[in-house]
């Protein structure tokens, strides 16, 4: 099965409507916030649809930035002690009729590709996800490491998304 992504201004509203993953504040947002938040310049979200013109998941983009006191010591070595440049992966919601089936993972490396665009252009080093207890696994799946004191925080370098792109 192949997928499209694109971003939330050229969805219709009719396709977000029907849209489940399972976890209410995640389709909420995307029918009613992720548009205004688009539009704000707070977040950006792309849709994935399926060959069907169905709506398959979603992620939004984020900036952000990491307190030095959260890093793990062996990452703090080489960094300044002042909030690092980031880029969160804000949500990243599946159907969850097509959840295991790989999209979650497809929609994981869009999201990298376009993280590492955005560090090509602007200073950017940890790419973090704060996860549900639900999604802690998926994460962790995919190499996230967890933030010092937070059950929930998870970050992965962006050198370490290049590096693994690139090979």
């Amino acid at each position: 099965m192949s997928y499209k992504l694109v971003s939330i201004k050229d969805v219709p509203k009719s396709k977000l409507k029907n849209f489940d993953c399972g976890t209410e504040v995640l389709n909420e947002f995307l029918f009613r916030y992720s548009l205004k938040n688009d539009t704000l310049g707070i977040g950006r979200t792309f849709v994935a649809f399926d060959e069907n013109n169905e709506v398959t998941g979603y992620f939004t983009l984020a900036s952000a930035q990491v307190v030095y006191e959260d890093i793990p010591d062996e990452y703090r070595v080489k960094l300044p002690k002042y909030p690092i440049p980031s880029l969160r992966i804000a949500r990243l919601a599946v159907s969850k009729d097509l959840q295991g089936k790989g999209i979650g993972k497809w929609l994981l490396t869009q999201a990298f590709i376009k993280i590492v665009h955005v560090a090509e252009i602007t200073g950017l080093y940890f790419i973090i996800v704060d996860a549900k207890e639900t999604s802690k696994s998926f994460y962790e799946h995919y190499g996230f490491i967890k933030f010092n004191d937070k059950d929930f925080s998870y970050f992965l370098t962006v050198d370490t998304v290049r590096k693994a792109m690139e090979g």
